[in-house]
C-alpha cells in the first residue's frame, strides 16, 4: 500500500527537518578548527608586529613587547615577528583545538539526555497504559 499524499508529504518534510537537525548538531572538526585559530592567531601577531617595525619611534610597541613575557625569544622586531607568528600559530591551535572538543563534548552530552529523556517518556507512557 503506497502512502497517500499528504503522508508522503509529512515524510519529506520529517526528512528534511531531521537533515537539518543533523546538520545542526554536526560534530566540529578539531583539528580543522585549530589549524583556522592557529592561522588567525598567527598572522594577527605577525600583522601587528610588522606594523609597528615599519612605524617605528623611539619606543617600538611597549604593550606588543609584554608578549615576551609569554613567548620565549620574541620581541617588537622582523624576526620577533616570525617567532610570535609560530607561537600565536601554536596557542590559537590549542584554543581552536579546545574549543572544538568542548562544543563536541557539551553538544554529545546533551543530546544524550535529551535521548535518555524521551526514552524514560516512553517508558512512562508505555507502564500509564497497559
Amino acid at each position: 500500500m503506497e502512502p497517500s499524499l499528504s503522508e508522503a508529504a509529512s515524510l519529506g518534510a520529517s526528512s528534511a527537518s531531521d537533515e537539518l537537525l543533523i546538520q545542526a548538531f554536526a560534530k566540529l572538526d578539531k583539528v580543522a578548527l585549530g589549524i583556522a585559530v592557529g592561522i588567525l592567531f598567527g598572522f594577527s601577531v605577525f600583522a601587528a608586529t610588522v606594523v609597528l617595525v615599519i612605524k617605528g619611534g623611539n619606543q617600538v610597541g611597549p604593550n606588543l613587547g609584554l608578549l615576551s613575557q609569554y613567548f620565549i625569544g620574541y620581541s617588537v622586531s622582523l624576526q620577533g615577528s616570525v617567532i610570535g607568528l609560530i607561537y600565536g600559530f601554536v596557542s590559537g591551535f590549542i584554543i581552536g583545538w579546545l574549543m572544538a572538543f568542548l562544543r563536541n563534548l557539551f553538544v554529545s552530552t546533551y543530546l544524550h539526555a535529551v535521548r535518555l529523556r524521551a526514552g524514560m517518556s516512553s517508558l512512562n507512557d508505555f507502564l500509564d497504559n497497559p
